[in-house]
């Protein structure tokens, strides 16, 4: 299979390059369906993924596969280990609090901008929403649900900041956290505490009060921090 080049877009073929950029390409889409595997749980961390197979699944030959291998073990989804091969990177407990330590800093940063800025009635109405849902999956006591819709509440907000750089480097420091959003690690009184949180968020958000959504914000992250530290040791 030919490995294509492309060259660098003049200013003047803007629109073209952005038309291109939106198509996702055949890696592009192998990938992003592993990331949704890997997020769900479906693979699990240690797993050793084999090339032959992904090659075979998805109909592309195998340079196609190292190509996305290495994507992801650039954003942290998968790691290289010596005489086993590609697996689904496993990250230890002190991994996960520094990672944390960071995520506390700009999750914080990314509710200030969004509080900062003058949401549109429609985000104001997207916000209400997701809060309504992760309110309802509380009562509920739905710890699958709440997991999707936390992710999507915090991706949501990043969105409203409109700070691509904060955007990328959140989305590589979230992927260790998927695995602990899983159902099993999400008893019913840290789904409460979670969303008690969101709430607080929500509201100084949609009011604009920024030093309070940052605030909130990193008090939110440190409880998650704490949260990782209570699990026992077979979760990592």
């Amino acid at each position: 299979m030919k490995n294509v080049t492309y060259g660098r877009a003049r200013p003047e073929d803007r629109t073209s390059m952005a038309m291109t950029e939106e198509t996702p390409t055949q890696s592009d889409r192998i990938a992003s369906e592993l990331r949704r595997r890997m997020q769900s749980g479906t693979y699990a961390p240690g797993l050793r993924l084999v090339e032959m197979d992904i090659a075979d699944e998805f109909d592309v030959g195998r340079g196609r596969v190292r190509e996305v291998f290495r994507t992801l073990v650039g954003e942290g989804y998968l790691e290289f280990v010596a005489n086993r091969g590609v697996l689904v990177r496993r990250y230890s407990r002190s991994e996960m609090l520094e990672v944390g330590n960071v995520r506390e800093v700009l999750e914080g940063l990314v509710a200030r901008l969004a509080a900062e800025r003058a949401l549109t009635e429609d985000q104001q109405q997207d916000l209400t929403a997701i809060q309504e849902r992760m309110d309802k999956t509380e009562a509920d006591g739905d710890t699958d649900a709440f997991a999707g819709l936390n992710r999507a509440y915090h991706q949501m907000i990043c969105d409203f900041a409109e700070n691509r750089h904060a955007t990328e480097f959140l989305g590589r420091l979230r992927v260790p956290l998927f695995r602990l959003q899983l159902p099993i690690s999400f008893s019913i009184d840290s789904l409460e505490q979670s969303n008690r949180d969101h709430r607080v968020i929500t509201t100084a958000i949609l009011m604009g009060h920024r030093d309070a959504a940052e605030a909130a914000m990193r008090a939110h992250v440190r409880a998650g921090n704490a949260h990782i530290r209570s699990l026992p040791e077979d979760a990592f």
